[in-house]
């Protein structure tokens, strides 16, 4: 089979071949908007491609360097449609993986598993074969609320005095700026281009934002998405409405209380009062303990597993 092979361009509309590929292979959602700023940011040299002579769709593979801590970087797994051949997978993941290990700055190469991914095991097995070693799984624990209870609750001390509105297309700037400022949120999108087009094409074409303030400042903001079980953002079997991202401003931890309370009336408001939000707070564990809680937890998931490769 005569193939094509390519490295990223952000002209030529190659994160819909990923997206194609990913959510096909591993049964998992993937959108186009979120991986083009992502790619964009990584750099040509890090994803790689291979197409039909026809340019369909036949396999891709990513990597990335952390720009925090440059002695770390990550591979993907090479995802690859049926009629891909093995060797054009292997070839492009081997090129990347290779184009890694000569950075001398790199000490450590990692990846992450999604858990429900179709082909977890075969993703575990490849890169066994290739020198990974499993040092870490990332959890998730998470509660169902009752919408009524919650939007009826009293609040009292800081969280109270807090002031509160829904969020209008006219707020993008308030959202961008609460949303930079919180220090796990912010590392969602590479730029605040991305955030601006999330606020703007996403969040606030759905509706239901709310914005918290002290003062003139925002300190706070979400939004309820309900949503079906999509074995990433959701487990289970049933809709839940999750607070789609969370912000809150350093120094105002306390403002989630409020959030989540101005969350519910907002799911009120909506007309989805009877569906549970579900809530909840990932963290990463070594050893058998947390992963045999997880297995008998019903509200503790676990959902990715990393590897590790020792770059000599």
């Amino acid at each position: 089979m005569n193939v094509v092979y390519k490295k990223w361009n952000p002209d030529e509309k190659l994160e819909e071949v990923q997206a194609t590929i990913y959510t096909e292979v591993s049964g998992l959602p993937a959108r186009p908007e979120d991986i083009k700023p992502r790619n964009i940011q990584r750099g040509e040299d890090s994803t790689r491609y291979v197409l039909s002579k026809d340019g369909d769709p036949l396999a891709y593979v990513t990597s990335w360097i952390d720009d925090e801590k440059p002695t770390e970087g990550g591979i993907g797994y090479p995802w690859s449609l049926p009629n891909c051949p093995h060797g054009a997978k292997e070839k492009i993941f081997n090129e990347l993986f290779d184009h890694l290990k000569k950075d001398k700055n790199l000490k450590d190469i990692r990846t992450a598993i999604v858990v429900s991914s179709k082909i977890a095991e075969d993703q575990i097995k490849w890169f066994e074969e290739r020198g990974f070693k499993e040092y870490e799984r990332a959890y998730r624990l998470t509660k169902d609320l009752d919408v009524e209870k919650i939007a009826s609750q009293k609040l009292q001390g800081k969280a109270a005095d807090l002031k509160s509105r829904p969020a209008t297309k006219d707020d993008v700037d308030l959202l961008v700026d609460v949303a930079l400022s919180d220090p796990q949120l912010k590392r969602a999108f590479p730029d605040e281009e991305g955030f601006r087009n999330y606020f703007e094409n996403r969040v606030l074409k759905d509706g239901n934002a709310v914005l918290l303030f002290d003062g003139d400042k925002v300190v706070g903001a979400s939004a309820p998405l309900k949503l079906k079980p999509d074995g990433v953002f959701l487990f289970g079997d049933e809709e839940r409405i999750l607070m789609r991202f969370t912000a809150i401003r350093p120094g105002y931890n306390y403002a989630w209380e409020r959030l989540v309370v101005e969350v519910a009336k907002a799911v009120k408001t909506a007309g989805w009062k009877d569906t549970p939000i579900r809530v909840g707070f990932g963290f990463s564990n070594q050893g058998a303990i947390a992963s045999g809680m997880a297995g008998i937890l019903p509200d503790m998931e676990e959902f990715e597993i990393f590897m590790q490769y020792k770059v000599e």
